[in-house]
């Protein structure tokens, strides 16, 4: 480890507990190093680490306070804390302590060196820079701290949820994402917080390449909980919350809070690239000298019947039904693993492949992706293997490139039983990896996915029709400007088609942006493929296919027709619902689209959709004005 970079430990969890008095339990934390050269450098460290609670427990109002700095013990670093409700009114304030029990997740440690602090130059030239957004309420200090003010807007928990759902949160079994749906929002004029009591609001702060510390203040204008850590790529948003309580016996009004920048250590050129290409590169032409073996020697019914241990069968579809498959060793050269399968190279059904498999197989390949009744019988069976990847060819026997929905489900519990799926894809002649992002799965090259978890998405919704000359000097324009405010690291999701979607991909490639789609089974519109992250859906998964559009962090909406229009619906009532956070939306096409700017101003004025809509949606024409607009609304410089 360098003495001289920000670090961060892995979660902590509560070792055991005791009671301290009626209202604090006193908490052991153990936290793990990752490995023996970690753990010195931390045992040589001890009295610099710092201790961050984890931000789901401060957002439902308990409070942890360190006994000053950890210790060793065999070999993990143990800590006590104090843990109390900060405010009385919480709805968990009755039965806090219960919630706290060994195994929960309670923070992180994380070590700030003074030489990746920012200086008050540094941070300004990075802000300029468009490398970092912060609030445009902020104030610098010459020793680089930066003060800034709320959101004039409050939170509070719904007062629906009951014990069971505070217990899903505090195990971690539900995420942020759940809590930032049941929160309810509360505009104000004048953000207070009342003697001896706590408030939930928020500000908006994007980070890229950056760690934020909130110092928690001696209590002047409120003291901030303990989860005082914000993390590159994880903080990106109008939604970065901050908890603030007031121990005294005054009001305190309009608190602001102080925070340090820290660089991240340098991403460099991402030391697992070049391993992971070789990594995908192998098996790539490992996959594919397999695939054709099986064509050119395809399996006979050597081992009898295929014998499932579920005999049922599922709208024509059952677990016997003949799919190429082969069990073998990752990481063994083609001959190896022929030698091993015999001559025939695999077997005609999964059944067969998965009861014949050798002890020390981890990869199954297979011809078509696993139907409902092979998934189950491969869940009855790896229990007994080391089943670590699944590659598939074809996605369905019925729809070819396109994936059902029930597939993606599939591929949902694969993920969360952490076996990786690769599509080797005939069409785009090359090793796909599934992963996730905002809880949507996208196939992607395995050497990109840590550049994909960290790019801002931008859809670009529009027709497949061709555009006239000034509408595509336009929309290049435009990812210009927005290229210029976001950074480099960015990506455009499109449908896959032609028009306002191919001239959105070709412009951001051409910009060294990613590229990605949502390639829906149309007849009329073949999928353009040749982007770096993308996903398939079946004719009947339209609506389903179009949640995978919520990944995206920004939606822009061009000239389009009756489906753009079904997109445009979705997506507002998306932001009507608080399924999308409140982000600006761009129609670009002002003369176009001002049919539609009346109708939702008449639903407004009938009380049909909320009049705070509007304050998030623009129509124009002019590039500066959406780089403009989006500085307005998400409240940063």
């Amino acid at each position: 480890m360098n003495p001289d970079q920000f670090w961060t430990s892995p979660d902590g969890q509560i070792l055991h507990l005791k009671n301290k008095d009626a209202h604090t339990v006193v908490l052991t934390l153990a936290f793990r190093p990752r490995n023996g050269g970690e753990l010195e450098f931390l045992r040589a460290h001890l009295a610099q680490l710092h201790f961050t609670e984890r931000s789901t427990l401060a957002r439902i109002g308990i409070e942890m306070m360190p006994h000053g700095a950890p210790l060793i013990e065999s070999n993990r670093l143990v800590l006590e804390v104090d843990a109390f409700m900060f405010d009385p009114h919480f709805p968990t304030a009755a039965f806090f302590k219960k919630l706290l029990r060994p195994g929960v997740p309670a923070g992180r440690l994380f070590y700030a060196p003074d030489a990746a602090k920012l200086s008050t130059a540094m941070i300004w030239e990075a802000v300029k820079d468009n490398r970092l957004k912060l609030p445009n309420t902020i104030s610098i200090d010459r020793f680089g701290r930066v003060f800034l003010t709320p959101h004039q807007v409050r939170y509070t928990l719904n007062p629906r949820l009951q014990r069971p759902e505070f217990e899903r949160l505090v195990s971690g079994e539900a995420g942020r994402g759940y809590l930032d749906k049941v929160q309810v929002r509360h505009e104000t004029d004048l953000l207070s917080v009342p003697p001896r009591s706590g408030v939930l609001t928020s500000c908006s702060m994007y980070l890229k390449e950056h760690y934020v510390v909130l110092n928690r203040g001696e209590g002047n204008f409120g003291i901030h909980t303990g989860a005082v850590l914000l993390d590159p790529v994880k903080t990106f948003g109008t939604n970065i919350m901050l908890e603030i309580y007031n121990t005294g016996d005054q009001p305190v009004v309009n608190p602001f809070v102080s925070v340090d920048i820290f660089r991240a250590p340098e991403p460099a050129s991402d030391p697992e690239f070049k391993t992971l290409l070789k990594k995908r590169t192998r098996l790539s032409a490992t996959a594919t000298q397999l695939y054709r073996c099986l064509d050119e020697n395809p399996p006979p019914d050597h081992n009898g019947p295929a014998r499932p241990k579920t005999k049922i069968s599922v709208k024509g579809q059952s677990a016997t039904m003949e799919n190429h498959s082969l069990f073998f060793k990752a990481g063994q050269d083609f001959k190896s693993i022929v030698a091993a399968a015999g001559r025939h190279c695999g077997h005609r059904t999964l059944i067969q492949a998965l009861d014949v498999a050798l002890d020390n197989a981890d990869t199954l390949l297979i011809d078509y992706f696993p139907n409902l009744l092979e998934h189950i019988e491969l869940l009855t069976r790896i229990q007994r293997g080391n089943l670590r990847r699944i590659i598939f060819r074809q996605p369905s026997r019925t729809h070819g490139f396109f994936l059902s929905d029930n597939a993606h489900i599939r591929l949902e519990n694969y993920f969360a039983i952490n076996v990786d799926v690769y599509w080797l894809n005939p069409d785009m002649n090359d090793l796909f990896l599934h992963t996730y992002k905002k809880d949507h799965g996208f196939f992607l090259r395995e050497e990109m996915v840590k550049k994909f978890g960290e790019s801002t998405i931008l859809a670009f919704y529009g027709s497949a029709v061709s555009l006239d000359r000034a509408q595509t000097g336009r929309i290049a324009a435009l990812m210009d400007k927005l290229t210029g405010f976001i950074g480099s690291n960015i990506g455009v999701l499109t449908g896959g088609g032609g028009g306002v979607m191919r001239l959105a991909t070709e412009t951001a490639r051409n910009q060294g942006a990613l590229t990605g789609a949502c390639f829906l089974e149309i007849e009329a519109q073949a999928p353009e493929i040749g982007v770096d992250f993308f996903n398939t859906f079946q004719e009947n998964s339209r609506h389903f296919r179009q949640k995978w559009f919520e990944v995206a962090d920004f939606c822009i909406f061009n000239v389009g027709g009756v489906g753009t229009l079904e997109e445009i619906g979705i997506e507002l009532c998306n932001l009507k619902l608080g399924i999308r956070p409140r982000i600006p939306y761009v129609f670009y096409e002002a003369r176009y689209f001002s049919d539609l700017r009346r109708q939702l101003r008449e639903m407004i004025r009938t009380k049909r959709a909320p009049a705070w809509m509007m304050d998030y949606i623009l129509f124009t024409d002019d590039p500066d004005e959406v780089v403009a607009f989006y500085r307005r609304t998400l409240n940063v410089l």
